[in-house]
C-alpha cells in the first residue's frame, strides 16, 4: 500500500487528508502534538479500514528541530514515502505591534523554516524513486498582505512563491509539489487564533479541501485552490491593486475596539 505522512493530522484539514486517505488504501504516518485526539483519529480510521498501517508520532513542529525529527521517524520504517502533507500551522490576529515575541518567532519557524528544511529532506528520496508528491497547505491569505493577520499572510505567501518555484525545478522528475490554498474553512482555526470574522460567507468544508487537493494531484497542478471562491480570491488578487486590495482586506479583518482575545497557536 502507499504510504503518506500528514502532519497538524489531529483536526481540521489535516484530519479530513487522514480520512480520505485511509477510504483510498494509504498507510498513514499521523503527525500532531494533540496527542488524545490524534489517537482518537487513528482509532476511527482503523475501525473503518483494518486493513491499513496507522502510525502516530507526538511532534512540536515549532522545534528547531523538528524537521530532522520528522524525516528519520517517517524513514525508519525502512519503506518508501509516497505522499508528504505539511499541513500544521496556526494563526495570530491582532495588532502586530502587541503579538507576543515568543509567538512570532514559533510561526516563522513552523511555517517558513520547518516546512522548507522537511521538503529539502523528502525531496530527494522522491526524486529518487521518480513518483510521489509533496502537498503543502498554505492560504488564500498568501495571495495579498492582510493588516491585523500580516505575518501569517507573509508566511504563506512565501509557501506559495516557494512551492511554485521548487515545482518549476521538479519538472521531469515523476515528483509533483502541490501548494493548497484553501479559502475560508470550517474549522476551530479562527476561533483558536483569537479571530471571530464578521464576514463567513460561503466556508468550505475540511473534506472539500482534502478531495479537491488529492484529487489535483493526478494532473500534477503546483497552485491549488479550493471551489469558486477560491479561484475568485486568486483572480481578484491578480487583477486589483494593493492599493485597493490592503483597506478592503483591513476594514474586514481589522479586530474590534473592545478586541481582547490573545493569539494562540493551533
Amino acid at each position: 500500500m502507499p504510504l503518506a505522512i500528514i502532519t497538524g493530522a489531529s483536526r481540521g484539514i489535516g484530519a479530513a487528508y487522514a480520512r480520505e486517505l485511509a477510504m483510498r488504501g494509504y498507510d498513514l504516518l499521523l503527525v500532531a502534538r494533540d496527542t488524545n485526539r490524534l489517537n482518537q483519529l487513528a482509532a476511527a480510521l482503523q475501525k473503518h479500514n483494518t486493513n491499513i498501517t496507522i502510525e502516530r508520532q507526538n511532534l512540536d513542529l515549532a522545534n528547531p528541530h523538528a524537521a530532522k525529527m520528522l524525516y528519520e521517524w517517517a524513514t525508519s520504517f525502512n519503506r518508501p514515502v509516497d505522499l508528504v502533507i505539511q499541513n500544521a500551522g496556526f494563526g495570530l490576529y491582532g495588532n502586530f505591534v502587541t503579538m507576543p515575541m515568543n509567538k512570532l518567532l514559533q510561526m516563522v519557524q513552523l511555517h517558513v523554516l520547518q516546512i522548507t528544511e522537511a521538503t529539502r529532506l523528502f525531496l530527494p528520496d522522491l526524486v529518487a524513486q521518480g513518483t510521489g508528491a509533496i502537498i503543502i497547505v498554505s492560504s488564500v491569505a498568501g495571495f495579498i498582505p492582510i493588516p491585523y493577520m500580516a505575518e501569517y499572510a507573509a508566511t504563506k505567501a512565501y509557501l506559495n512563491a516557494f512551492s511554485e518555484a521548487v515545482a518549476h525545478e521538479l519538472r521531469g522528475t515523476g515528483v509533483t509539489l502541490q501548494v493548497c490554498c484553501p479559502g475560508f474553512t470550517d474549522t476551530d482555526f479562527h476561533h483558536t487564533a483569537g479571530h471571530y470574522p464578521r464576514h463567513t460567507f460561503w466556508p468550505q468544508s475540511p473534506e472539500q479541501v482534502a478531495r479537491v487537493s488529492l484529487n489535483a494531484l493526478s494532473s500534477r497542478r503546483t497552485l491549488v485552490t479550493i471551489g469558486w471562491q477560491g479561484r475568485l480570491a486568486y483572480w481578484i488578487s491578480r487583477l486589483s491593486t494593493k492599493k485597493l486590495l490592503l483597506p478592503l482586506a483591513a476594514r474586514v479583518v481589522k479586530p474590534p475596539s473592545s478586541y481582547s482575545h490573545p493569539p494562540s497557536p493551533i
